[in-house]
């Protein structure tokens, strides 16, 4: 007996079948093993013979993140001007994965071939069939890439010279940036045509939408409708590729995008330009692009409110241009005395801020790179310079509080080399400092009218009262910086003051001499200069400069609340007496209003508006030259101080003569804007003769770097 296993079975039973005549069964079978024998052949043909391209297209196959620029918040003045804010612009794109077919088909075209002559059969000779024939030529992958490369430029500059013809432009395409667009970015868009004026968008709309790769792309970009009003203040931006603070360290491609440098820009940076975007591009194994998903939405920067007036601003700006000269190095501050709100910070000469964003014209970028125009230096807050007389009111301050009586008077020595002029000597060795007064008996209001080295040293030389200034100027915060939270301009410089050590181990006479007249150890910018002045004005408060009022979101109704920045903020307090301040500031007025003395400040005045001020000339030594810095502090309305206006111009011709007629500038658009006609009581006053003008208008003679002048 013989036992079967079940596999056996089975299989004699089919084959048992399959043996008697049953023609629907072995056709059935025949169709079976057909069925499998073709399936195998396909998986060989997949795994074996394809394999190699299909695991090519899945390796090459992928996503490509893309970084998406926020919309930029806008920069606004006080009554929300724009200063800085966003703007279309559009581009002519073409998109080269609509190019891929037309790129092949072009390359066979220009493939080069070769004729070869055959010896043919009989039969095909008999038949007609043709000895001679072209064949491609076989190229070594290095003539490929070549090829391709021309073709590809082949078929893209035909369409940009197209759309060029359409829209009547001279339109050309560079090959360089054309083979490395496709080999770096590929998948993005292909700018041929930028920043399209309104009447060019029309023709591409009217004449070149049957060309179906050219499309019109837009883009938002930085503008500032001011063009150089603010420029300093706003700063400028630069490209950014570059990842910031908060967001993915790579992307595969970035669209175009900028960062803030200096000024606003830079300062709020991260204010204004709020949270970039990532969106996903997914590409073929040839790199084109198939779809684009938008992962994250890119979340907009907020507004920046300025405490910055537009107008007063470009009031400021002008009338250094009119007095000063079209390339006039200066600054002017407009401070509010009682609130620290900064209403105008000019600097001069300045550029169009425009330029980073649409190119330099090639004169301008000449202009900007020349160190002696210093364009790019900010001199409201980040130039030094010594203060010269305008410095005398803290040391008329300190001798005072060390018991000074302002009716005291000192007689001024006549200069033998120049006997219409003072003469002081100092120290052991006797160094002369010049005075630009005349001999003669000076209390103190005549002191600081005149602007009296021979007095100001004699008061800073006295016992405890240097003491006092250096304290003074201490509690003025010279020598120290705002910081970025309260001026956010990346352009801010302390300035230098003596510190108690330095004075209490190598100081000497002469340098005690030479602060006394705001010169020798010591540098300031003119903000600090505005602070002090605010703190004579309103008697004796220190406050923090306001800038920056308030942020905002761009979206007017959105619910989220905007943040402010108070102001009023005291840093510090003067502490001394309210007499001794009302007698400084009755001295400063006298520097605006004295006519029987000829004072330095007379050409600031303004009609129905009572100003105290303070002119100041200093020295500097520039590639062993020396230079003028000429000043002019002040404030007003004399009876209820509200604005101070410090005017600052290097190379001037005097405190009074240059600066003084741009202060009244500013305070007559102070009056009009600002304070208004009835808000100030005038007492009656004479008018200014025009021999005083004439006067003011003499060039004082120059003195040697060790015998400042001041003024």
């Amino acid at each position: 007996m013989t036992v079967k296993s079940g596999g056996e079975e089975i299989e004699m039973l089919v084959f048992d079948q399959l043996r008697k005549n049953d023609p629907q069964l072995q056709l059935l079978t025949l169709i079976v093993c057909v069925g499998l024998v073709t399936l195998a052949a396909g998986l060989w043909w997949v795994q074996v013979v394809n394999g190699r391209e299909y695991q090519s297209t899945l390796e090459t196959q992928s996503y490509r993140t893309v970084r998406i620029p926020s919309l930029r918040g806008k920069i606004l003045d006080r009554n929300g001007e724009s200063l800085a804010e966003n703007r279309p612009r559009y581009s002519v794109c073409l998109y080269l994965e609509d190019l891929s077919k037309q790129f092949r088909t072009t390359y066979r075209k220009m493939q080069p071939v070769k004729v070869v002559t055959n010896n043919l059969p009989f039969w095909k000779d008999w038949l007609g069939f043709d000895s001679v024939v072209t064949q491609r030529v076989r190229l070594k992958p290095e003539q490929i890439a070549s090829l391709e490369q021309a073709s590809r430029f082949h078929v893209v500059s035909n369409i940009v010279a197209q759309i060029g013809s359409r829209m009547g432009l001279a339109v050309t395409l560079n090959p360089t940036n054309l083979h490395n667009h496709y080999t770096k970015m590929r998948a993005m868009p292909l700018t041929v045509l930028d920043n399209l004026t309104p009447e060019q968008i029309a023709r591409f709309e009217e004449s070149c939408a049957d060309i179906l790769p050219a499309e019109l792309v837009t883009q938002s970009v930085r503008h500032y409708p001011r063009n150089t009003t603010a420029a300093h203040l706003l700063g400028y931006m630069v490209s950014n590729n570059d990842s910031v603070e908060g967001e993915e360290a790579f992307f595969s491609y970035r669209l175009p995008d900028f960062r803030g440098v200096v000024g606003i820009e830079g300062g709020m940076d991260m204010t204004l330009r709020g949270k970039a975007g990532t969106k996903t591009v997914t590409v073929n194994y040839l790199g084109y692009r198939q779809s684009e998903n938008v992962w994250a939405a890119a979340e907009n920067g907020r507004n920046v409110g300025l405490t910055i007036d537009l107008k007063l601003q470009a009031t400021c700006e002008q009338s250094l241009r009119t007095h000063a000269g079209a390339e006039a190095r200066g600054a002017v501050v407009v401070m509010n005395v009682n609130t620290g709100d900064i209403l105008a910070l000019a600097s001069s000469p300045s550029s169009n801020p425009n330029y980073f964003i649409n190119k330099f014209p090639p004169a301008e970028w000449q202009r900007w790179g020349d160190n002696t125009i210093g364009v790019q230096k900010n001199r409201a807050t980040h130039e030094l310079y010594q203060p010269g007389s305008t410095f005398k009111p803290i040391v008329a301050l300190a001798a005072l509080e060390k018991g000074l009586d302002p009716s005291e008077t000192i007689h001024v020595e006549p200069n033998p080399k120049n006997p219409n002029r003072g003469v002081i000597y100092v120290g052991r060795n006797r160094e002369s400092i010049n005075d630009t007064a005349t001999p003669g008996p000076y209390n103190l209001r005549r002191a600081l009218v005149k602007s009296s080295n021979f007095y100001f040293v004699t008061m800073g030389l006295r016992p405890g009262v240097f003491n006092r200034v250096s304290e003074l100027a201490h509690r003025l915060h010279l020598g120290e910086r705002f910081g970025s939270d309260v001026l956010p301009l990346m352009q801010e410089s302390a300035g230098h003051f003596p510190t108690e050590k330095m004075i209490s181990s190598q100081w000497m006479p002469g340098d005690t001499a030479h602060v006394s007249i705001g010169q020798g150890k010591m540098d300031v910018t003119p903000l600090q200069m505005a602070v002090l002045t605010s703190a004579l004005a309103n008697g004796g408060n220190v406050l923090w400069p306001r800038l920056v009022a308030r942020t905002q979101t761009q979206d007017m109704n959105a619910l989220e609340p905007s943040i402010e920045f108070p102001n009023k903020r005291v840093r510090d307090h003067l502490g001394v007496s309210d007499r001794n301040i009302r007698i400084v500031r009755e001295a400063m007025l006298a520097e605006t209003e004295d006519d029987e003395d000829r004072a330095t400040g007379l050409r600031v005045r303004v009609p129905g508006l009572r100003i105290c001020g303070k002119t100041g000339t200093a020295e500097r030594k520039e590639r062993g030259e020396i230079h003028n810095t000429t000043w002019f502090i002040s404030y007003a309305p004399y009876e209820q101080p509200r604005y101070a206006v410090v005017v600052m111009v290097e190379d001037g011709q005097s405190g009074g003569g240059t600066c003084a007629p741009v202060a009244h500038d500013v305070y007559l658009a102070l009056q009009k804007d600002f304070l208004g006609p009835k808000t100030i009581v005038q007492s009656p006053r004479p008018t200014v003769p025009s021999r005083i003008a004439d006067a003011r208008g003499n060039t004082l003679p120059r003195t040697t770097n060790h015998e400042p002048r001041t003024n």
